[in-house]
């Protein structure tokens, strides 16, 4: 947010005459300072998100800063900034579980190669493998196996 946002305001005075008037028991100059410096963090430390948007320092300010109207759209921009985190971890988690699933899986397919490849190894299941072989060819002459 930048003062151009918000042209009928003068600078502010620093007189405090909204401190007193906040029900909430914010100091609105300290706010306005956080949020003009675009320190959002700051601001939500001191407690932008607690301000219930009433008007009261906006009506006490000499300067005519409409500071109600720079603190809804902080609560919102944090809002914004809140959700963003939050679908941004959320997609880390999912990844996080893909990457865990597919590791998972891979350990599986290659317990069942080393199990079927140790099977392949013995002689019974060559010779297996012979008799199906002949059967085929059998099968396809027409004559019973041997």
């Amino acid at each position: 947010m930048q003062e151009k946002d918000f042209p009928h305001e003068f600078p502010c005075i620093r007189c405090g005459d909204c401190v007193p008037a906040c029900p909430v028991r914010l100091d609105p100059r300290r706010l306005l300072l956080h949020l003009r410096e675009a320190h959002l963090l700051a601001a939500q430390r001191e407690g932008v998100l607690d301000c219930a948007a009433c008007g009261r320092c906006d009506a006490v300010c000499p300067s005519r800063i409409p500071l109600m109207q720079h603190f809804v759209a902080a609560k919102k921009e944090i809002a914004v900034a809140i959700a963003q985190r939050e679908r941004a971890l959320a997609a880390r988690e999912r990844y996080r579980a893909r990457q865990l699933r597919l590791s998972h899986d891979e350990e599986v397919r290659e317990e069942r190669h080393h199990e079927q490849t140790a099977n392949a190894a013995s002689a019974d299941a060559v010779a297996a493998a012979i008799a199906r072989a002949q059967a085929k060819r059998a099968a396809r002459r027409g004559t019973p196996p041997a």
